[in-house]
């Protein structure tokens, strides 16, 4: 049987949130992360919808967070699943829920 995972939403204001609540500027992301300033504030924007996992990996290893976090798979800002650990029900197929 094929596992269907619903699918994830990078959301921008989430991540302005983040940075301000860390005292960071964009530029400051932006030199962390390497990752160009105007790229950070599109994906803020919310005018760059489908982000590259690597993207998402730098700023978050810059924001010291967790991808999870970033796509919504997580309301802790600095929580991460542990490997083989489950996503939240609402990311799973009800004929896969435990």
């Amino acid at each position: 049987m094929r596992r269907r995972v619903s699918p994830l939403h990078f959301d921008g204001h989430r991540l302005r949130a983040l940075r301000r609540q860390r005292g960071l500027r964009v530029e400051d992301v932006a030199a962390i992360s390497g990752i160009t300033a105007r790229h950070i504030w599109r994906l803020e924007a919310g005018t760059r919808p489908r982000v590259a996992a690597v993207t998402l990996a730098r700023i978050a290893l810059a924001l010291n967070t967790s991808v999870d976090y970033l796509v919504g798979l997580t309301d802790n800002p600095s929580a991460t699943r542990r490997a083989g650990e489950a996503p939240p029900s609402e990311f799973m197929e009800k004929d896969e829920m435990p």
